[in-house]
């Protein structure tokens, strides 16, 4: 049984990854989608596939019967998935149909429910903007739900890369009309109509390199390494992995979460710089933040031999901040202090009521901070040159942007050789 799965799982991992080859390899993202369907083919019996999309010119559905489905069988189905594309999407249902390129192979019905499964098309920076159903020929398990819905975010990422793709072709036919009009206005207004034209030029090349960076880390980067978290936690649980694979596996998944927290940092980074990182402000207990950021360090901090604890003033009262992006900042200064603090030290996190605002601090006993280095230690991408453990630099730049995002201020106070505390204020209430 368990050679069984394992080999389940060894093949699934394989048509992923020739998956992602075929998404890779075409600049238009329709023309894989007949043979990822026939990659699915080998391991879920598929009856019918119907994808249903819709961009800022057209709404379209494509269908896939299989041999020997009538026609009445496949009304039923595309019904159901303009059902689930209403719910989703968009009320006005799509338009038009296309049949797809291949039919599939004939499959046996059998007489089961959940047969069904319809995943939302979405990507990081866009609402959903399609629907992908599929239909088997037998009932569908939690594992057949986790191999589809990894195919799906590929094939998102894929039809959006496509359709920004479409978008920038438009605009520059539009922007070069643009600049043949102006020229044919006349020779007053040529010279004028060129320069616009050259810094137009320039800010949507600018605007695009921007894009598409911030496309490959929220989509290309994403995407795969949700699978290999996927893949990761799959093998984990077989019990029957030597010791050997089990300790690579587990290399595996660490290294997967580390490019996790460096791309949340570019994402953040990429936000702060546009004006645009996600805020949701909640009335929330200052007090519960820092005790689960110094819970979330004890082990950390017992590997290593330190001790770290809470310090908080008396009957904290509520206040408005975003909790996701607190933790981010308290861990970002605890784990810092962490990896810098040697054994037998002690690390403090605080919070007291200190005039119109709460007052955070994070304390350890560690080597310090030079006085040239506190100048430049909230600037982003920059590290000190005796930084005793590896980063980009991002983090308490971005920390330094969600505190003043809340109104308030970060900084820090150290004597080198005699440790440093990081402070932060949120005001009590929010103008």
């Amino acid at each position: 049984m368990t050679a069984r799965r394992n080999g389940a799982v060894a093949r699934r991992l394989e048509q992923l990854f020739e998956i992602s080859k075929l998404f890779a390899s075409f600049d238009n993202a329709d023309q894989p989608l007949d043979a990822v369907l026939a990659i699915i083919s080998r391991t879920l019996p598929l009856r019918s596939a119907i994808l249903v999309e819709t961009d800022e010119t057209i709404s379209r559905m494509i269908f896939w019967p299989s041999e020997g489905q009538g026609a009445s069988e496949m009304a039923e189905v595309r019904a159901r998935a303009e059902t689930a594309y209403d719910y989703l999407v968009d009320p006005a249902g799509p338009h038009p149909e296309q049949l797809g390129g291949t039919r599939l192979p004939l499959q046996e019905l059998q007489p089961l429910e959940n047969r069904f499964i319809a995943i939302p098309l979405v990507v990081f920076h866009r609402k959903i903007f399609g629907v992908l159903q599929l239909e088997a020929a037998r009932a569908l398990d939690k594992g057949d739900l986790l191999f589809v819905n990894a195919i799906t975010n590929q094939l998102a990422v894929a039809l959006d890369r496509d359709s920004a793709r479409k978008l920038d072709v438009r605009r520059r036919m539009l922007a070069e009309a643009g600049r043949v009009e102006a020229e044919d206005a006349g020779a007053r207004f040529q010279k004028l109509a060129t320069e616009n034209a050259a810094l137009y030029a320039q800010a949507t090349e600018a605007v695009r390199v921007r894009e598409h960076i911030l496309e490959i880390v929220s989509h290309d980067l994403r995407n795969p390494l949700a699978t290999i978290a996927f893949s990761t936690a799959l093998l984990s649980r077989d019990k029957a992995l030597s010791e050997r694979l089990s300790e690579a596996v587990a290399r595996i998944a660490r290294a997967a979460d580390r490019m996790q927290r460096l791309t949340d940092d570019l994402l953040d980074h990429a936000g702060l710089a546009t004006g645009k990182l996600a805020m949701k402000f909640h009335l929330e207990d200052p007090a519960g933040v820092v005790r689960e950021t110094a819970t979330s360090f004890d082990k950390a901090a017992e590997q290593r031999g330190i001790v770290i604890t809470a310090g908080l003033g008396p009957d904290l009262p509520e206040l408005s901040f975003d909790r996701g992006r607190l933790l981010q900042v308290l861990s970002n200064l605890a784990g810092n202090a962490v990896k810098l603090a040697t054994s037998g030290g002690h690390i403090m996190l605080r919070a007291k009521v200190q005039g119109p605002d709460m007052l955070f601090s994070v304390t350890d006993d560690g080597p310090g901070i030079s006085a040239e280095d506190v100048l430049h230690l909230f600037e982003r991408y920059w590290r000190g040159g005796e930084a005793q453990y590896k980063g980009q630099g991002l983090g308490l730049g971005i920390a330094q942007g969600i505190v003043e995002a809340h109104g308030g201020r970060i900084w820090v106070e150290s004597t080198l050789g005699q440790g440093a505390t990081f402070f932060f204020t949120i005001p009590l209430s929010r103008h």
